[in-house]
């Protein structure tokens, strides 16, 4: 009996073995999806929020005194409404609460990385931990920040996983885009360069003082990698 229930239980210990790798990457999987799910209900709610604000705005309008406004003397007519106007505008607006955050919606989320060449859209962290990198892309720390002069860095793995992280980065070549979404402005950057370099060379993590330009770094062969795959872009344009 005792050895029926070890042969059984061994079993049970290789099948959990054997699938943890597969439930592992649903698992992250399902976090990055939840995360830019959450990510755009924030970016609809704050759109929401302005909307009313502004609708609010333009609505309140000078109070009617019911006094006629003598056209050759608008000096008198602004100076009358601006009290009205200024009571009015004062009061706070009625707005709709921003949404909480939630355990699938990190407080270091900095954005979302859109490649459209290789189908790619995914939340970027702050700081390339090794944490953050098991959900994610993360930003290299010490390196520049989004659309702003110097360059701003990102890391993330490879995965055997077809289309999983930065498992098609290498299909990205120059004059390809690569988008990154803050929620407030959007930054478009054109690939201008492609290498492998050894992953003691972090040169490559340095800005040249004088552009926006962007860095995303990857691990390459993706089995026994002993390279790092660079991609570097400029800013060509920004959306606020």
């Amino acid at each position: 009996m005792i050895k029926k229930t070890l042969s059984i239980s061994f079993i049970l210990l290789g099948i959990m073995v054997f699938l943890y790798p597969s439930i592992n990457d649903r698992y992250e999987s399902y976090r990055q999806q939840r995360i830019l799910e959450q990510w755009q209900e924030n970016m609809q709610a704050m759109d929401q929020v302005a909307a009313e604000e502004m609708e609010t705005v333009n609505t309140a309008g000078p109070a009617d005194t019911g006094a006629e406004v003598d056209p050759g003397n608008m000096t008198d007519a602004v100076s009358s409404a601006a009290p009205a106007a200024s009571l009015q505008t004062s009061q706070p607006l009625n707005t709709p609460a921003a949404p909480k955050p939630t355990p699938m919606m990190p407080k270091n989320l900095e954005g979302v990385l859109v490649i459209k060449k290789i189908n790619l859209k995914l939340p970027i962290l702050t700081d390339a931990t090794a944490e953050n990198l098991k959900v994610s892309l993360a930003s290299i720390a010490n390196t520049g920040k989004p659309g702003e002069l110097g360059n701003y860095a990102i890391a993330g793995h490879r995965n055997l996983t077809y289309g999983k992280n930065f498992n098609r980065l290498d299909e990205v070549d120059i004059g390809d885009v690569i988008q990154v979404d803050t929620g407030s402005k959007q930054f478009d950057y054109i690939v201008e360069d492609k290498e492998y370099v050894l992953p003691t060379d972090v040169s490559v993590l340095k800005g040249n003082g004088k552009d926006r330009e962007i860095t995303l770094v990857t691990c390459h062969p993706m089995v026994n990698p002993t390279q790092r795959l660079i991609v570097k872009g400029k800013i060509v344009e920004s959306k606020g």
